[in-house]
């Protein structure tokens, strides 16, 4: 049964064939590449919004090496602890399916689905590449909008949101009454030493608020590894994950590609909470 909800007038969305079609017969076909795009021309600022194609490769090629596999596997327990039999997870802003993959891969219950949504076409396309290649059933991905999410109210059981911006009231509206939400969020000391590298007077990161209109906190953990990265390409493409790497002259880049090894905090605040 699809959760999937029209991005055009809110009706529910049902497969047909290879697209879903709402009772006003507005129609999204699914791709060839494994997804759906549910996000209309109005809800984006660009002709490419979301992660560009260069962004989306760096962090395919710095993730595929498990340099935050520690995270990955901490955010697989996470999940496994909360979901429930016949339960959908859904990753917010999955990108290239790093996490949402093998989240879904090692669910223990097996008749659960996971979902996986991002503004980035480039995104969902690797994600749905991935997806392929693994032959995975019961994992579902689209484009579209955490501001206005596809997805019809009380859908989900578990929600991930990693690294990206906080939409309350939808994520609220899609997770099910005592769903369990889990954000992660760079902790103070995460990445410094590539801060040193680019700022004369570094900052650490400022502690996000922990308090979500309508969750309960649950839980907080605290997590972080110190790793060694020996080659300034793994270093590059780490850089340019973030926004840091937009906001740095060719002076800084240059820099970078000069460094034979740099020893990294990965340093994560995963908070959990319950959907009241």
């Amino acid at each position: 049964m699809s959760i999937y909800r029209c991005p055009v007038c809110k009706n529910k969305l049902i497969k047909i064939d290879k697209s879903y079609v709402c009772m006003n017969k507005h129609s999204f076909d699914i791709s060839k590449k494994g997804y759906v795009n549910l996000l209309l021309a109005n809800q984006s600022h660009s002709l490419n919004p979301g992660d560009s194609k260069e962004m989306v490769e760096a962090r395919t090629n710095f993730l595929k090496l498990d340099y935050y596999l520690f995270l990955k596997e901490k955010l697989v327990e996470i999940v496994n602890e909360y979901i429930i039999d016949n339960g959908n997870f859904c990753d917010l802003a999955c990108g290239e399916g790093y996490y949402t993959n093998d989240i879904h891969s090692k669910i223990k219950l097996k008749n659960c689905k996971s979902y996986g949504v991002d503004l980035s076409k480039y995104a969902i396309m690797e994600a749905g590449r991935k997806k392929r290649i693994s032959h995975f059933d019961n994992l579902n991905y689209c484009i579209g909008n955490l501001m206005n999410l596809p997805y019809i109210d009380n859908s989900f059981d578990v929600l991930l949101n990693c690294f990206a911006p906080m939409f309350s009231d939808e994520f609220y509206r899609i997770l099910k009454p005592k769903g369990i939400f889990i954000r992660v969020l760079p902790n103070k000391r995460h990445m410094y030493e590539l801060k040193e590298l680019i700022y004369e007077k570094p900052r650490e990161n400022s502690e996000k608020e922990e308090y979500i209109k309508g969750f309960k906190l649950l839980k907080t953990i605290e997590i972080n590894r110190v790793v060694s990265i020996d080659n300034y390409e793994d270093v590059l493409n780490l850089f340019k994950m973030t926004p840091l790497f937009y906001k740095s002259d060719l002076k800084v880049i240059e820099n970078i590609k000069k460094i034979d090894t740099i020893n990294l905090n990965f340093d994560f605040v995963i908070n959990i909470y319950e959907r009241e």
